[in-house]
């Protein structure tokens, strides 16, 4: 019985345990899943929180206080101002273009081009503001205003070398676009721009919008587009076709530029648009308005850019600025001092960035402006007061006209000897931008006599000629001398030059 009770007891006992033992393992699970449920709970929690502590991300978008776009106000204060301007012109045909118009059994009559663009008014009284190759040889000029009339505009001024006009209608109380400073605006402020390209299309006055991409934009290759002196805005807004001449403006609606120009291989915007800046614009506007010459300032200096090695010999920290190649006797630079080899870095307290810069700021001072320039000559720095001349006086006494064959050959009039009806001269720098073209190495056309045969064949002034009966012509003496060699010749002679556009032409010319 003993071992009986005994037994009974020990089961007792590993009962108890076991209880316990399941007990124990129970509750700290229920221990564990408590603590689990806690920490599930607490981390949205504690997320929560730390995402009520970090600031909301804010737009890229500029916001104004009512949560609107600002954009939305500017373009309904100034987009009446906008215009469409159509001009209509005549293009001559050439001889050479008249041969080929009989060719093909078309009348060689000269034919009416019809081209589209933008403007705005800039005065209440009816002036307007556009690109000069948006009106260039138009014989009449038509704009469509915002409520859709059409009037006739005169062309008050114009100036190509900053591909800049002003129109005028009849009439007053129109809206118009106030200029701003363009030299204050930065880079990466946002801009709004409005062309007026196709109004009969239901197209007219199209916003786009973007930032100020660069400044000081210069040395830009539009063709015969191309305006001399340049110092762009660049903008990533869209400037469409049709849209040269509209205004671009800030967020306050005050002119920056006017939309000229963009860089593509489409002819579409590729976000690389340019804009005359309203600084430049409003130092000639006076002289536009009163339909005057535009007066502009005149070294008469050769320049080249300085190079890194110059800049590194005259103790400059680096190459900004411009080399005198050479400097003319007689002209304001040799009366003001400057002398071959100076290098000038600052035009009136301006930093020089490079050649297009320093003609750029030249330009833009009047006939007769004294102009500080801080000069560097042989490493040693020095400030020279010099007094301007007049561009156009200074190039005609540098490049007087040239001598047609008709005049007769007294020493007063000298005789201009010709080739197939064009006369040449050595190409330079200076007679390159004399006749606005690209400069090369050759013998650049002067001179074409009306129903020769290099005007037949399309040869015009300003052809830059490198090569003749595949011979090479770098000298207006190779070139003449040629024209004694193949005296007798009666087989057509090749030419090979650029034309006025930079384009490489090539010209069969038969000996009459």
């Amino acid at each position: 019985m003993k071992g009986v009770a005994h037994i009974a007891s020990v089961r007792r006992w590993s009962g108890f345990l076991l209880f316990a033992l399941v007990g124990v393992i129970f509750g700290f699970i229920i221990s564990s899943n408590t603590n689990f449920l806690n920490i599930a709970q607490s981390e949205p929690q504690e997320q929560a929180q730390l995402a009520r502590s970090t600031a909301p991300r804010q737009s890229i978008y500029p916001i104004n206080a009512n949560g609107e776009s600002p954009f939305v106000a500017v373009v309904e204060n100034i987009r009446d101002a906008v215009v469409n301007i159509r001009a209509e012109r005549i293009e001559k045909l050439t001889p050479y273009q008249q041969r080929w118009m009989r060719f093909w059994g078309y009348p060689p009559n000269d034919q009416t081009e019809v081209s589209m663009g933008t403007g705005f008014f800039f005065r209440e009284d009816g002036y307007i503001l556009t690109n000069h190759h948006v009106i260039a040889g138009a014989k009449e000029i038509t704009v469509t205003l915002a409520d859709y009339r059409q009037v006739k505009a005169q062309l008050i001024g114009e100036d190509p070398s900053t591909d800049l006009a002003v129109l005028k209608v009849a009439g007053g109380g129109f809206p118009a676009i106030e200029l701003g400073d363009s030299d204050s605006i930065k880079v990466g402020e946002w801009v709004i721009a409005i062309g007026n390209p196709f109004p009969s299309q239901g197209l007219d006055r199209t916003v786009t919008v973007g930032v100020i991409s660069a400044k000081g934009r210069r040395g830009l290759n539009f063709g015969d587009d191309s305006p001399e002196y340049q110092d762009y805005i660049q903008t990533d807004a869209a400037i469409n076709p049709g849209n040269s001449g509209g205004p671009l403006v800030d967020l306050d609606g005050y002119l920056v530029g006017i939309n000229s120009a963009i860089a593509t291989s489409t002819g579409q915007s590729a976000g690389i648009g340019f804009a005359i800046p309203a600084n430049l614009v409003r130092s000639i506007l006076p002289d536009l308005i009163k339909g005057a010459k535009i007066e502009r300032g005149w070294l008469g200096v050769v320049l080249n850019n300085l190079d890194p090695i110059q800049a590194e010999a005259n103790g400059l920290p680096n190459a900004r600025g411009v080399f005198l190649r050479e400097v003319r006797p007689d002209s304001p630079a040799s009366e003001g001092g400057l002398e071959s080899g100076d290098i000038i870095t600052k035009f009136n307290d301006t930093q020089v960035d490079d050649q297009d810069h320093f003609r750029y700021l030249v330009a833009g001072a009047k006939s007769g402006a004294t102009v500080k320039m801080q000069v560097f000559r042989k490493g040693r720095p020095m400030l020279l007061n010099v007094t301007l001349g007049d561009r156009e006086q200074g190039l005609a006494q540098d490049f007087p006209p040239q001598q047609t064959p008709q005049q007769s050959g007294s020493p007063e009039h000298p005789q201009v000897d010709t080739w197939f009806g064009m006369a040449v001269e050595t190409a330079t720098e200076q007679l390159a931008e004399q006749y606005g073209v690209e400069y090369h190495g050759g013998v650049i056309v002067t001179y074409v006599q009306p129903g020769s045969q290099a005007d037949i064949e399309g040869v015009s002034p300003g052809t830059i000629l490198f090569e003749i009966d595949h011979q090479s012509v770098l000298t207006k003496e190779s070139f003449y001398s040629l024209k004694q060699t193949l005296s007798g010749r009666t087989k057509a002679v090749a030419l090979i030059g650029y034309d006025i556009r930079g384009n490489i032409k090539y010209f069969a010319i038969k000996p009459s």
